[in-house]
């Protein structure tokens, strides 16, 4: 049987399962999603647990994953992504893995299939894994965000609850414990924690060992104000209970919040797989191409085609990491992460390798070093001035020995086209070859390759050789003309292969790959602290709405203001971390220096109000204008939030449609052009020297 039937009933099956089960899906979550009027709706909706059957297939499958090296990996990944956004129980966690493992993976094999299905080729089986590989993290980012979206929307109805039961009965904890027994089961076991928390002997430590684990910045806060309120009891302001104001600015910040990521989602997500479609999409063309304009093959195979091929590859995978970077949602997107394994301290522990990267290294007191230093603390980057040297060297190297690679490659490419393709002796722009046509174009090819490796080693009179070669092939009988075109071929065919070889400019080409390989990590960071620096007005914003709760509190403290900032901070936190620890030193010069190491405007306002407050006034004093210029605040972050989302989506439009764009103009339109001169001008040639 034809392997390609193998694989359309194997894509069929595959669709089907993954249909059905996707299908399955969608009905019980439609089910699910009958009635969102009220919290008791969501409350029933909550009862109905997994199919029994299903959650058997889950548990069990978890099982049988675990004890597969490459899927135990996938599992892994996705359950440490589930734990970082909410805290399930044992059974809740491996059935959201194993369902997000299933889809995923089900996606991916259905599309390799397809893939190989309608391209038939192996080269584009080969790309195809290799983008799943990198679309397997994508997928698995859009599920576990729904999955974080899911509880910061469960949390703000939960909120809506527990205002209710706050102003009948008075008390904290009882307000949290009746709300949370009505709530979903995700933000359940969150709040639960919480009241266990907060009705703990020592809640203070409880606190801090919830701030480590809490998914999110605003249970961080809804706990540790809480606590405050029921240690230090509430307050009746002019809007009414300070702690029910409270609870209305965590509302209306987790809503911005949700519509923040829902637009970029929307507006982004999109884009990551136009970015990527290029590479898919060139093997389909380059095979409807040859199909009716066979001319074409001759700039798919050459050196011209494998250069346009890599460019928008190159293009495509640039521009889905960008766009990745742009679409980013969750809190961790700009926080430093400390790996396990850091090979660039075990890199620089070696004395060679130490020694040449303290070439590299700028010395301490030049303005080099603290501009790529600063550059380094701005993006937030995890990565010693030594270690992101060793990224830049590495980098460097790796560009200018796969440039030189692949001008090698791309040499005996060109030798083996010449000595392979089917030399035809007429030119042909639309159609096919008919059978007796391609047999003879074979059959010449054959011929010129005898004559090709008889005169391989004269060095000198090359085209009388090959003259005397094809008269004694023909023993004489061939007349002037065909002889004339035949030595021609050969001679063009032969002067082709000897100018096959690594050239002088290739490798300044090759150098000058390496030098900009050796920027491009510093260009990475750069855009990372663009996307920071687009992010931290938003945070600054975010800051006025806690600093407005707590100034509130008479016992309220500088130092307190600035734990409570680097709990819900993500931009700012080292360089608040870093205040806090030099605090007790003396807190004018921490500030001072607080302002130097994050001089963002909107910030270093508030910081020089906590100067003052930290001096002369108290925090109330210090932030007095703060709650009547609230509704300011909201207006102009709401304004803020649409043109941060608008600039977003016009950089990733652009950028995504960059390779698309490429590839219609380099892989589309250009080679049809550039192969039609080129067989024109051969056609040109021949009727010159013919007249």
């Amino acid at each position: 049987m034809n392997k390609w039937l193998w694989f359309a009933i194997i894509s069929g099956i595959a669709l089907a399962f993954s249909g059905g089960f996707y299908l399955y899906s969608y009905l019980k979550l439609k089910r699910k999603r009958k009635d969102l009027g009220s919290m008791w709706s969501a409350s029933r909706t909550t009862k109905k647990t997994t199919n029994a059957q299903l959650m058997v297939l889950y548990q069990k499958s978890y099982t049988q994953f675990m004890k597969i090296p490459g899927l135990r990996g996938q599992v892994k990944s996705i359950r440490k992504r589930l734990s970082s956004v909410n805290s399930y129980d044992e059974f809740t966690i491996r059935k959201e893995t194993m369902r997000i493992t299933f889809i995923t993976l089900g996606i991916i094999l259905v599309a390799l299939l397809l893939l190989a299905f309608l391209s038939k080729s192996v080269m584009a089986v080969f790309f195809g894994i290799m983008l799943a590989i990198v679309l397997n993290g994508f997928l698995i980012t859009i599920f576990v965000n729904r999955v974080e979206d899911k509880l910061l929307k469960q949390f703000t109805q939960f909120l809506e609850d527990e205002r209710h039961y706050y102003q009948e009965k008075g008390l904290v904890d009882e307000a949290i414990y009746d709300a949370a027994q009505g709530s979903p089961h995700e933000v359940k076991l969150q709040t639960q924690r919480i009241h266990e928390i907060l009705t703990s002997q020592d809640p203070k430590r409880a606190l801090e060992s919830y701030y480590t684990v809490a998914p999110n910045r605003y249970l961080k806060i809804f706990a540790g104000v809480s606590h405050l309120v029921m240690e230090y009891g509430d307050k009746v302001l002019s809007k009414g209970s300070m702690y029910l104001n409270s609870i209305n600015k965590f509302v209306q910040e987790i809503r911005f919040d949700l519509l923040r990521r829902k637009q970029l989602s929307y507006r982004l997500n999109g884009l990551t797989l136009i970015a990527l479609a290029p590479i898919l999409l060139s093997f389909p063309i380059v095979q409807w191409a040859e199909k009716y304009f066979p001319i074409t093959k001759e700039f798919y195979k050459a050196r011209i085609g494998y250069i346009a091929l890599i460019s928008i590859f190159a293009a495509s995978v640039l521009a889905y990491m960008m766009i990745r970077k742009l679409s980013e949602l969750d809190e961790a997107r700009y926080v430093a992460k400390s790996r396990r394994k850091q090979w660039e301290k075990k890199v620089y522990s070696w004395l060679w390798a130490k020694w040449i990267i303290d070439r590299f290294v700028p010395g301490k007191h030049t303005r080099k070093h603290y501009r790529l230093n600063m550059l380094l603390k701005e993006s937030n980057s995890p990565l010693l001035m030594e270690w992101f040297y060793i990224h830049r060297i590495l980098v460097s190297l790796a560009s200018f020995i796969g440039v030189v690679v692949l001008s090698f490659f791309l040499h005996s490419n060109a030798v083996n086209q010449v000595l392979t393709s089917p030399t035809s002796e007429r030119f042909q722009i639309i159609g096919q070859m008919s059978a007796i046509e391609a047999q003879k174009a074979k059959e010449l090819t054959a011929f010129d390759n005898a004559i090709i490796n008889d005169v391989k080693g004269v060095k000198e009179n090359t085209r009388e050789a090959i003259q005397a070669k094809v008269i004694e092939i023909f023993d004489g009988r061939i007349n002037d003309i065909a002889l004339n075109n035949t030595v021609n071929r050969i001679m063009e065919k032969t002067t082709s292969i000897q100018n096959e070889y690594f050239r002088w400019w290739e490798l300044v080409i090759a150098l000058t790959a390496g030098i900009i390989g050796y920027y491009i990590p510093v260009w990475i960071q750069q855009f990372q602290r663009k996307m920071r620096s687009m992010e931290m007005q938003n945070e600054v914003d975010t800051f006025h709405a806690l600093i407005s709760i707590l100034s509130e509190f008479d016992r309220v403290s500088v130092e307190s203001i600035l734990e409570w900032m680097e709990r819900y901070s993500i931009i700012f936190r080292p360089a608040l971390q870093r205040c806090l620890l030099n605090f007790d030193s003396g807190a004018k010069n921490a500030l001072r220096e607080l302002r130097e190491e994050a001089p963002f405007e909107s910030f270093d306002r508030i910081i020089r109000r906590l100067e003052r407050a930290a001096d002369k006034i108290t925090v109330t004093e210090a932030f007095d204008d703060l709650e009547m210029e609230q509704e300011y605040y909201s207006k102009q972050k709401e304004e803020r939030l649409a043109r941060l989302i608008r600039k977003k989506a016009s950089w990733g439009r652009i950028i995504g449609f960059v390779p698309g764009a490429l590839l219609i103009v380099f892989w589309l339109v250009f080679p049809l052009l550039y192969t039609s001169v080129g067989q024109l001008t051969d056609v040109a040639n021949q009727i010159m020297n013919f007249n």
